[in-house]
């Protein structure tokens, strides 16, 4: 399975009725929900039942997709199941909640009642049961199976629709010639072992000022206003931009691994625990380590490569040659080992540790990633610039 997200533009009448699906939806989750909670024993299909009878009822939900109405349902029941997976792992968690008008921002088509025509044009046409014909821009070419299609409504205002393909492709795994491990960091975001090292760019801190000024504008307009609403998309669209600005630069680090390496080792850091610290979490999240570890994962298996997730205790105060522990403080940024004399900056010690612990998952010795050549005094070089365009996959 694999998910492309597409821009749609559709005109002010279809609009309209994409805005009327959402609020029908939102009416049917909530009466769905109504009935779950009078239930003793939970039936599932007893509730998804109830869909025929709602239609006699209310004839305003024939303007919707049965499918997308019925999938109200497997979104209730979805919900129900993260909020017993959150309660099993002991967190604070309540019962559902019914939601509020505008609440909704999505509709799904599942499996039919929906079309993708390609005509040959810069725009193609995705045909919609119910709301017609939809202008939708495909920047990739669609050779499988549609599934699913979800069509979403952002605060800026634009539209997109999440088409999930199934593809049959038999991926080939390729041997392992090129093995390298990466650290991560808020000064540097990548330092590899190879020595090859990227600053962070620090996309929150150059949009702050920006923000800043688009909040304080909304913040004196008068609530409910259409002056305020103005402002709102105007901030929302200045977000937008922060956050394609971040995965553009992260898609292009995370194909420059996967198409120059076989194997990929990284840690396999808590993220969510290390964000409680208030003094680093703003700038851990504006890294997204999560989010890098996730496309070079992903990449890498549709490329028939390996992406190895290692153990990241102790990766920086452990020598990467000898294996023994030498302790170093947050603010020491050298590494010099008193047991076996190698001496490197701290980041490219731990990189090259990690590559040492992908080496034992693997369980292969490479010609090219021997521990004697990690010996020698690395060469400190920045890596080519993410500016340049990135090749699309296909």
């Amino acid at each position: 399975m694999i998910a492309h997200r597409f821009r749609l533009y559709p005109n002010k009448n279809q609009e309209v009725k994409l805005l009327e699906n959402f609020e029908l939806c939102r009416q049917t989750y909530n009466t769905l929900l109504g009935e779950l909670n009078k239930q003793k024993v939970i039936d599932k299909s007893q509730i998804q039942g109830i869909l025929p009878d709602m239609k006699i009822c209310e004839p305003e939900l024939k303007k919707v997709y049965s499918k997308t109405l019925q999938y109200e349902c497997h979104r209730l029941f979805s919900n129900l199941k993260a909020l017993s997976e959150s309660k099993k792992k002991n967190r604070k968690v309540g019962r559902l909640r019914f939601k509020g008008k505008g609440w909704f921002k999505t509709i799904t088509y599942n499996q039919s009642g929906f079309k993708l025509i390609n005509n040959g044009k810069r725009c193609q046409v995705l045909h919609l049961s119910k709301i017609g014909d939809i202008s939708i821009r495909c920047h990739r070419n669609i050779n499988g199976k549609i599934k699913q299609i979800t069509i979403k409504k952002e605060a800026s205002g634009k539209w997109f629709a999440s088409i999930i393909e199934e593809r049959k492709d038999v991926i080939k795994q390729k041997p392992i010639k090129k093995l390298v491990g990466i650290d991560l960091g808020l000064t540097d975001i990548v330092y590899d072992s190879d020595g090859n090292k990227i600053v962070n760019p620090k996309q929150s801190k150059k949009h702050a000022e920006k923000l800043a000024l688009l909040q304080r504008k909304m913040s004196k307009k008068k609530k409910g206003s259409n002056n305020r609403d103005k402002w709102r998309i105007r901030l929302a669209r200045q977000y937008e931009k922060l956050v394609n600005t971040r995965d553009d630069f992260l898609h292009k680090l995370s194909r420059y691994y996967v198409n120059n390496y076989d194997a990929i080792g990284m840690e396999n850091m808590k993220i969510t625990n290390m964000v409680h610290n208030k003094h680093l979490s703003k700038s851990i999240l504006d890294a997204s380590w999560g989010k890098l570890r996730q496309m070079i994962s992903y990449k890498a298996e549709r490329a028939g490569k390996r992406f190895m997730s290692v153990n990241y205790r102790g990766t920086t105060q452990r020598c990467s040659q000898c294996i023994n522990k030498v302790e170093k403080k947050i603010q020491e940024r050298e590494h010099k080992c008193p047991h076996c004399g190698f001496e490197t900056s701290r980041d490219h010690n731990s990189a090259l540790d990690i590559k040492r612990l992908t080496l034992i998952e693997i369980g292969k010795g490479l010609a090219e990633s021997t521990l004697v050549e990690m010996e020698a005094l690395p060469i400190i070089r920045q890596l080519p610039s993410m500016k340049q365009e990135a090749p699309c996959e296909s």
